[in-house]
């Protein structure tokens, strides 16, 4: 017992590092991208619903579909709120994008096919 005692008060750390500081320094760089990666994916978001107001700017829905990428990598980098968040506006984005294109949304005319009438 004895023995035993010693082996686990001799090991460095619980984790096996030895300066906790570089955990501390790594863990805001983790945060800090996350954080990036979810303000770029809520701006990408805004801007897909900005545009899909406007009158049939954009019927791309690739907008929608990167703010949940975004949201997700910065769930996963720590930054758990505003990650669900990105993704919540990424999904409202795809579903307000295709009925805008569609002519659901009131005051949005939907854009068309693009073929010319014969």
């Amino acid at each position: 017992m004895e023995l035993k005692s010693e082996e686990r008060s001799g090991q460095v750390g619980r984790d096996g590092r030895e300066n906790p500081g570089e955990a501390k320094g790594k863990d805001q760089a983790k945060r800090i991208g996350g954080l990036i990666s979810c303000v770029l994916g809520l701006l990408l978001g805004l801007g897909g619903i900005v545009g899909a107001l406007l009158g049939g700017v954009t019927e791309d829905v690739s907008t929608g579909a990167l703010a949940i990428v975004l949201g997700v990598l910065g769930y996963s980098l720590g930054t758990r709120r505003l990650g669900a968040t990105t993704v919540v506006l990424g999904t409202l984005v795809l579903f307000f994008v295709v009925a805008a294109s569609t002519g659901l949304v009131p005051g949005v005319a939907p854009s068309g096919h693009g073929y010319s009438a014969q």
